[in-house]
């Protein structure tokens, strides 16, 4: 493939068609290329198993077609193993962290192209043995946010109607609660101190991983029949998987349950959650339906003095979607700490981070009494995502990449 090359792409939904596939399939438009969709059901794709139906019916849509590349958001083995059997490069955008699915044999072949937010994530891809990974920030699409943004502020005429606001989910419904009857209570003493070491220190480092051993989930299993680690049909080690989709979003319940409750004892705080009935648990906490992404998302970020972002510890090396799309509607980030994030954004002039319950605290007091700094860092940001981080900018780099090869 040369480097001036406008290729013919065939763009496969594997989680329907979302708002980012639209941008994405817009940017590779815009930058000359022709795409053409799929028309097979985006649920049937998402499967992590192998159909041989599936697979023959993209191969000969690809041919049909002629088809120069395919492209999704996430792996999808199907359309993995249809780009390597038409000998066709495929492209794949991981848009969640810790990403299970890419460990598989198919990721290693040399015409698969892996993009991921999460930098870690990349060195792992590629220490598995994935040739061809990549680390790109995520994106937004300029256009849309600036045509919302001109809305928004004719709305909001400068004022506000939140003072500190989350938009996130609370993890309730997650495997580790699912599945804690089935533990022995002397491991759920020892899960117990994970969750004491890891919670509330936000200083980049994982106090996660590497803490579970093959052996406490055999002991697990010897002592519960009934339990089990699905079978994800996917070369990635047991425990590794339980770690990241167990005790991850076990203690992603813990912290947000907390922070809110914390903040909530002297200011006014607002959640927007689907978790509906584990947040009426909250004490003066102020419960809204969810509110959908795009300009009504925006809204709610511009609206809003302080906007929490309380990243997953499985964001290792990556920066979360909800960052990006807060800074881009002109909001205020007031975020945990992430090692990355602090390398994409100058830390107090574009994005303010905290650590420590204290020193959370101690920002949510000195930001909300000063407006005009918090309002000078919030331009900041805005102007850092808008001018660096959108889809035409991602979508180039990594077809340029593509490319070279």
């Amino acid at each position: 493939m040369g480097g001036t090359d406008k290729l013919k792409i065939l763009y496969v939904h594997a989680v329907g068609k979302t708002e980012s596939s639209k941008y994405i399939i817009r940017a590779l438009e815009h930058l000359g290329h022709t795409v053409i969709q799929y028309p097979g059901d985006p649920a049937s794709m998402s499967t992590g198993f192998l159909d041989e139906n599936k697979v023959n019916g993209i191969l000969a849509y690809m041919e049909e077609q002629g088809i120069d590349a395919l492209l999704s958001l996430f792996f999808v083995m199907n359309v993995a193993l249809a780009a390597y059997k038409g000998k066709k490069p495929y492209i794949s955008i991981l848009w969640d962290a810790p990403y299970q699915n890419v460990y598989n044999p198919l990721a290693k072949l040399d015409n698969m192209w892996i993009s991921t937010f999460d930098r870690l994530d990349r060195d792992r891809f590629a220490t598995y043995g994935i040739r061809n990974a990549m680390y790109q920030p995520l994106s937004v699409s300029k256009a849309d946010v600036m045509e919302w943004n001109r809305e928004i502020q004719e709305t909001l005429q400068g004022h506000y109607f939140h003072d500190i606001c989350f938009v996130g989910r609370l993890y309730e419904n997650n495997s580790y609660d699912r599945m804690l009857g089935m533990i022995p209570t002397n491991m759920q003493y020892y899960f117990n101190s994970i969750f004491e070491e890891a919670a509330f220190r936000w200083d980049g480092v994982n106090r996660v991983y590497g803490k579970t051993g093959q052996e406490i989930l055999d002991y697990i299993k010897m002592t519960n029949p009934e339990f089990s680690i699905p079978d994800t049909k996917q070369d990635i080690e047991e425990v590794r998987y339980f770690e990241a989709l167990y005790l991850i979003r076990k203690l992603a319940h813990i912290e947000r349950m907390a922070v809110l409750g914390l903040l909530a004892e002297a200011h006014e705080v607002t959640l927007y959650t689907f978790s509906q009935q584990e947040a009426k648990k909250l004490q003066n906490v102020h419960v809204n339906m969810p509110v959908m992404f795009g300009k009504a998302a925006s809204l709610v970020y511009a609206g809003s003095k302080i906007n929490l972002n309380i990243s997953l510890k499985g964001i290792e090396g990556g920066t979360p979607q909800r960052i990006m799309d807060i800074m881009s509607a002109g909001g205020f980030v007031l975020s945990s700490y992430g090692v990355e994030t602090a390398e994409l954004f100058e830390e107090d002039k574009e994005i303010v981070m905290f650590r420590t319950p204290e020193e959370l605290v101690e920002k949510v007091d000195y930001y909300l009494a000063h407006d005009r700094e918090r309002e000078q860092i919030a331009r900041a940001g805005y102007e850092k995502v808008i001018n660096c981080f959108t889809y035409e900018k991602k979508m180039k780099e990594l077809m340029d990449w593509v490319a070279r090869a």
